[in-house]
């Protein structure tokens, strides 16, 4: 009975010593690591501003490979989130982007349910010929003795797994073509399909011959639509059939209320893609438009989507009354 007294009074000893420790652990954890990814910001931004590749480099996927995940909000940037539900090991939770500043910083809001909230951040900064990637997590005990406890583990607890998930994320970036994609960001939609009068068309890639063609083109098409009393739905489009080193050969078309009246000459019927799509926007002079298409593929490809059929351009702005460097084009790529 002596021994158990004094097993007790121990016992009550170290609480008390554990509790007084508590009292002055800060409330604030904060765990970080960073490595070094031989790509530009922009590419290394573009996969960690959404979740479309997330469980590509998550150091946690592998642990419930058949943990069910949903998404929601946009494709990318603020308010894109990611929620999942699975075994004892992953749990479940959220992840929703709460901040981000192009190439520069992306901030996270994390929600674990009971187990609580916390906070993780990137960091990018250009280094060399690449990019510094700092990954940070931050939570908060708000006076809770016992997570102030739980925070002295944290580093040693989710540290591994930060140091796992970027040697993975450094291996997927590093993997991808080496350029720069600032200034694009794409947005998935489900397009809709217009009905359109069209003419086909090709041109060398001299920008002058390219005006000439597509003028010639879409006045064929606006004498069509007057002699017929049909009227325009929409911006002009072009779609494209191919575009390389010997020209561009592509249909020029204008949307339409209808399109019931019969093709005549090199005017034709016909409506657009529908379907899955993600659709970009160029503001600036269509002979920069070559610049910003190559920077779209490359975004889909780093946000791992397969394009398909033929590429939309939407000349949303009338380049009669709109500067060069204002003009509005609406890019729109089909994808898988």
């Amino acid at each position: 009975m002596r021994f158990l007294k004094k097993l007790l009074a121990v016992l009550v000893v170290i609480a008390i010593a554990v509790v007084g420790v508590a009292f002055f652990l800060p409330d604030n954890v904060h765990v970080e690591r960073a490595t070094t990814i031989a790509r530009p910001p922009s590419e290394v931004f573009a996969v960690l501003d959404s979740y479309r590749r997330f469980n590509d480099w998550s150091p946690w996927f592998e642990l419930d490979p058949k943990a069910q995940y949903t998404y929601s909000g946009p494709t990318a940037g603020v308010g894109a989130k990611e929620s999942w539900v699975g075994n004892k090991d992953v749990g479940s939770g959220s992840q929703e982007i709460v901040e981000a500043k192009p190439n520069e910083f992306v901030k996270v809001a994390l929600d674990f349910g009971d187990m609580g909230k916390a906070t993780a951040t990137y960091r990018l900064a250009p280094e060399g010929q690449g990019t510094k990637l700092v990954w940070g997590f931050d939570s908060n005990a708000n006076g809770n003795l016992v997570k102030r406890l739980f925070g002295l583990m944290m580093d040693s607890m989710i540290g591994k797994d930060y140091e796992k998930g970027l040697a993975k994320l450094k291996t997927l970036v590093e993997a991808l073509p080496n350029a720069d994609v600032a200034g694009v960001e794409g947005k998935e939609i489900s397009a809709a399909a217009e009905k359109i009068y069209f003419v086909s068309a090709s041109s060398s890639n001299d920008p002058a011959a390219i005006k000439d063609v597509i003028s010639e083109a879409y006045g064929k098409i606006g004498a069509f639509l007057k002699q017929n009393g049909i009227a325009m739905a929409g911006a002009p489009l072009t779609i494209t059939t191919s575009y390389d080193a010997s020209g561009w050969k592509f249909d020029a078309a204008i949307p339409v209320e209808r399109n019931d009246a019969a093709a005549a000459g090199d005017v034709q019927a016909g409506s657009t893609y529908a379907g899955k799509a993600v659709e970009f926007m160029h503001v600036g002079p269509y002979d920069k438009l070559g610049e910003t298409i190559p920077k779209a593929y490359l975004w889909l490809t780093i946000q791992g989507y397969k394009p398909k059929d033929r590429l939309i351009e939407e000349y949303v702005s009338d380049p009669g009354n709109t500067p060069p460097e204002q003009l509005k084009t609406r890019i729109v790529i089909p994808v898988e």
